[in-house]
């Protein structure tokens, strides 16, 4: 586990941090994502809403709520999905090495399993899930770490198997709306594809993201954190 992540200092229940996002498409913003962690039971307890709209080419609201372990483990997610007047509810749970996957729409209903070992990660719309990703494993500049990854996204929110790398590329301070804030970068690519299909963002010493690019150009915004508490302040 990463020894510099101090976010997960928490051991009883408490609200741990909260923030907002704002979305972008093609450098304009295009929505929000407010998001709150909080400690309960031994575990992580992420919930948050993510509202795209014009010119995202398709307006919508994600609410979710996903559990983790007490060392960053992903240990389930649900996920209720609005475009229009359509709504899609989809239930994720882990277990026994398994990864179970429920979703309902329009009155259908699918369902998917898979192995899900302890070294694999999970990747969803919030950036929330590389801050656990970060909370169990560490990373100097030039070091990478690559695993198998759930991916999970439109148009069904379930589950497609995949490669991730994680590289560090620099350490430096960025300048964020509540000040200059020492972080790191990464690029995020999915072997076999190139790195130039991948993207790029900046992330604090707890691994929480701050801005997130479209690309590796970092001209074009895809995501950055505007809001930011630690714990009740």
């Amino acid at each position: 586990m990463a020894t510099n992540v101090t976010l997960w200092a928490a051991s009883t229940t408490e609200a741990v941090a909260s923030g907002r996002y704002i979305l972008y498409f093609g450098g304009r913003e295009c929505g929000e994502e407010r998001w709150q962690i909080i400690r309960s039971g031994g575990m992580f307890v992420v919930t948050g809403e993510q509202v795209t709209v014009a010119p995202h080419p398709f307006p919508s609201r994600q609410e979710y709520r996903a559990m983790f372990s007490a060392a960053g483990r992903p240990l389930g997610l649900e996920i209720l999905w609005t475009v229009g007047d359509r709504l899609l509810r989809s239930t994720h749970e882990a277990g026994d090495g398994r990864w179970r996957v429920r979703v309902e729409y329009a009155e259908q209903v699918k369902e998917q399993e898979g192995d899900f070992p302890d070294f694999c990660e999970v990747d969803y719309a919030t950036p929330l899930f590389k801050t656990f990703v970060f909370a169990r494993r560490d990373f100097a500049v030039g070091g990478e770490h690559e695993f198998p990854v759930l991916m999970i996204g439109p148009p069904w929110m379930a589950v497609q198997p995949d490669r991730m790398l994680f590289r560090c590329v620099e350490a430096g301070a960025i300048e964020t709306a509540f000040g200059v804030v020492r972080a790191k970068r990464y690029v995020v690519s999915h072997p076999p594809q190139p790195e130039a299909q991948g993207y790029t963002f900046w992330a604090d010493q707890d691994g929480v993201v701050l801005e997130s690019y479209d690309g590796l150009d970092p001209s074009r915004p895809w995501m950055r954190l505007v809001e930011y508490r630690r714990g009740n302040t």
